[in-house]
């Protein structure tokens, strides 16, 4: 559903779980409004957002000169929900929450293996590879492409991505 406005009754879940999610939405008060209000007291959240120093906020620079300009005013960043002190902000009022950073990996055969799959399944990027003519989806693929291959490992490609976790407790 519309992370910004769900369609649930108020505390009517008693465990809320966004795996980086809640972070694309528009309004992150709104979204985080929403979570709190959705989640009965007692309830528990947990959630996992990518650093705004990831690999993964790389890629998005890989894929940036590909996109349409932002709207004016621009949303703010999804990255910001990597930031503890954000989280704290968006969601301390509500929730009792303790953080951690992790990582996980991403491991494709090759940076073309991770394209064929980032192209066909990923949202964000296969939205905008689909939006592209032919030759701007070309130089997109070349880029993309090479940004994976700089993971180059004896085994194939592997993408350290780092996360924040935020598990909370609704007051």
């Amino acid at each position: 559903g519309n992370a910004e406005s769900l369609p649930f009754e108020e505390g009517e879940f008693d465990a809320v779980v966004s795996t980086c999610g809640i972070m694309f939405a528009s309004r992150p008060e709104a979204a985080a409004s929403e979570l709190a209000r959705v989640t009965r007291k007692d309830g528990r959240i947990a959630l996992t957002t990518w650093l705004p120093d990831s690999n993964v906020f790389e890629m998005f620079k890989v894929m940036k000169p590909y996109m349409a300009p932002p709207p004016d005013p621009a949303p703010p960043s999804p990255f910001e929900w990597g930031k503890p002190e954000r989280v704290r902000e968006l969601l301390g009022k509500d929730f009792d929450l303790k953080l951690e950073r992790g990582t996980s990996f991403y491991r494709e055969p090759s940076g073309e293996a991770a394209w064929r799959t980032f192209s066909t399944s990923y949202g964000p990027t296969k939205a905008l590879a689909g939006g592209l003519d032919d030759s701007r989806r070309a130089d997109l693929r070349r880029d993309f492409i090479a940004f994976h291959e700089g993971f180059r490992t004896e085994l194939g490609t592997c993408v350290p991505r780092e996360y924040l976790l935020t598990v909370g407790a609704r007051r």
